[in-house]
């Protein structure tokens, strides 16, 4: 690291505490202390206490423009994103070039017949295509891995470990870049520098210096790389143009064979907790999944787990022998707030850090271990012991729609993008806990646009409470074309409807075999879905606890909807 990234990575480090310890009005001092007996601080909880009147006055537009919009609370509950790196940006000519880019990227969207057929053709290996179009892009790998990188799969937490590892990390001073999928709303959230997605206008640059080269290097026509793919070799792109200390890869599907497992200079590995997914893929067995995932272990690498399942265990230490890595089973994040000092935290921490908070502070403090230079820590592995530095990226670490509460307009919005049993059942935990004190109506918003398990999740959601409605719509916001970064063409509009129709049959047979009210109906869109929830109840003078789970692209329509619905009339 040169004198002056050094001193800029100091600035920005002083500039990030100094506005996390002013939103939370913590200080690190306090935090040494513990918090103050007076104040609570929530990062479960984000409140959007504005009541709006129940006649607008003539200026209403104003007057709305002035109040927090959806998004503002979803992705920037605490008000650090300033508005030269809002993602959400006003400016039209950006937006304009931004959506014009990401419809020349969803041109390399597979539908379900094309991926289907590629399961079954042994010919494809994902990670020479990668290796071929990464070069193709100008990037050679060896110019890669002058990078350092954290590598993190998993079926359960894998995403929320990687939030919370750069969360970490860029409290301790380093310049982070982050590497997820999906996204919620705009396809920047997948490529973050130092927390924040990467502002439109880069975002565009990028992409058209990639694309024009791969194109211009084409051996046959549609030789490009699929979506995936290249936002994968984008991202790389980025973390080398953005100079990143480290960037934090979270791996797509498996791990073995994902796009993302061509860097070989992996030092610090994390897998997250294990479930069957993608079975089509990854193998039918707990075991066979284990072996795909665990393929991202690397020799000498530093290996971290707090998967649970014995025979998934003797994979994963089979693997790491293998690659003479070595194997830490990481203990519950609660073991580090066991003490005084520590303990009155706990509760102020959600779900996704309870979860999965011990294993980002393994990795983010093996990095930190392992790294030479000013951004050296020398921490000691498995100390149920928390920095300040630790404490406070816990604290301010942010990742939307996991286990996230939004209050906005008479509507408390719980939203978690579950689609696993294993994250279901997270969710519908969390969900119960929160509405144990509240009488008022529960609606559910439910989608899922894949695996085989439908009727056991619907199970699993209808155990959380007697819902009063229950909305099963696909993911549109409105009738009109989805956005360009919303939208998936893996299945057709009429695929999503039978989808949808097919899950509220299941809902019915279900409430028939219970006994129970069926109150569930099927909508076209997430507009007419919150359309008919406000004529129903009344979301001007109260609240509605409102559950929308399933997919993450659900979320993102459901945003989109609103945001469209309370727009500022002109």
């Amino acid at each position: 690291m040169t004198v002056r990234r050094l001193l800029s990575s100091v600035r920005e480090y002083s500039k990030t505490v100094r506005r996390a310890a002013i939103v939370t009005e913590m200080s690190m001092d306090e935090i040494r202390r513990g918090p103050r007996p007076t104040k609570q601080l929530c990062t479960s909880h984000i409140r959007n206490n504005i009541e709006m009147p129940t006649k607008l006055p003539s200026k209403a537009a104003v007057k709305q423009q002035q109040s927090p919009t959806l998004e503002k609370l979803v992705f920037d509950p605490k008000g650090l994103v300033n508005n030269n790196n809002d993602t959400a940006t006003d400016d039209k000519d950006v937006n304009a070039e931004f959506e014009a880019a990401i419809k020349h990227l969803n041109i390399l969207q597979s539908n379900d017949v094309t991926i289907r057929n590629s399961m079954d053709n042994p010919r494809v290996n994902t990670k020479a295509d990668t290796l071929k179009y990464l070069e193709r892009s100008g990037l050679p790998l060896t110019k890669l891995e002058q990078l350092s990188f954290i590598h993190v799969a998993g079926t359960k937490g894998k995403g929320s470990t990687c939030a919370l590892t750069e969360s970490l990390l860029r409290h301790n001073g380093v310049h982070t870049g982050f590497f997820s999928s999906p996204h919620i709303v705009y396809t920047t959230e997948r490529i973050r520098i130092d927390g924040l997605p990467l502002a439109k206008e880069k975002f565009t640059k990028q992409f058209w210096k990639v694309y024009k080269r791969l194109q211009e290097r084409q051996e046959f026509e549609l030789d490009m790389p699929a979506y995936f793919k290249f936002l994968t070799i984008l991202a790389f792109h980025v973390f080398i143009e953005e100079r990143v200390d480290v960037a934090v890869l979270e791996v797509g599907i498996g791990g073995e064979h994902d796009c993302t497992n061509i860097v070989r200079n992996v030092r610090t590995v994390g897998i997250a907790s294990l479930g069957l997914e993608h079975t089509e893929l990854l193998g039918n067995t707990l075991p066979e999944i284990a072996w795909q995932k665990a393929g991202i272990i690397k020799p000498g690498a530093h290996v971290y787990t707090h998967v649970s399942q014995p025979e998934c265990l003797q994979v994963i230490r089979q693997r790491a022998q293998e690659n003479q890595a070595i194997l830490h089973e990481v203990p519950p994040t609660r073991h580090y707030f066991q003490s005084n000092q520590y303990a009155q935290h706990w509760d102020n921490l959600n779900q996704v850090v309870q979860l999965n908070g011990s294993l980002a502070i393994h990795l983010a403090t093996d990095w930190l271990s392992q790294t030479s230079g000013p951004l050296h820590r020398d921490y000691t592995l498995n100390e149920a012991k928390l920095e300040p530095e630790i404490l406070l990226g816990l604290l301010n670490a942010h990742w939307p729609g996991r286990c996230q509460l939004v209050e906005y307009r008479g509507m408390r919005l719980h939203l978690d993008g579950a689609h696993t049993m294993e994250s279901m059942a997270v969710c519908t935990k969390w969900f119960a806990e929160s509405i144990s004190q509240s009488s008022s109506p529960r609606i559910l918003i439910f989608n899922r646009t894949g695996g085989s398990d439908i009727r056991q999740m619907l199970s699993l959601v209808n155990r959380a409470c007697a819902y009063d409605m229950v909305c099963f719509v696909p993911n549109y916001a409105t009738s009109n074309p989805n956005a360009p970064s919303q939208v998936m063409v893996r299945f057709s509009p009429e695929q999503r409807m039978m989808r949808v129709r097919d899950i509220a049959t299941q809902w019915s047979q279900m409430c028939t075999q219970e006994k129970q009210p069926d109150r569930g109906q099927v909508y076209s869109t997430l507009t007419d879905a919150f359309t008919s929830i406000r004529q129903r109840f009344d979301t001007d003078n109260g609240h509605i606890e409102v559950l929308i789970t399933g997919s993450i692209h659900l979320l993102g329509a459901a945003i989109s909807a609103l945001s469209y619905m309370d727009q500022p009339q002109t």
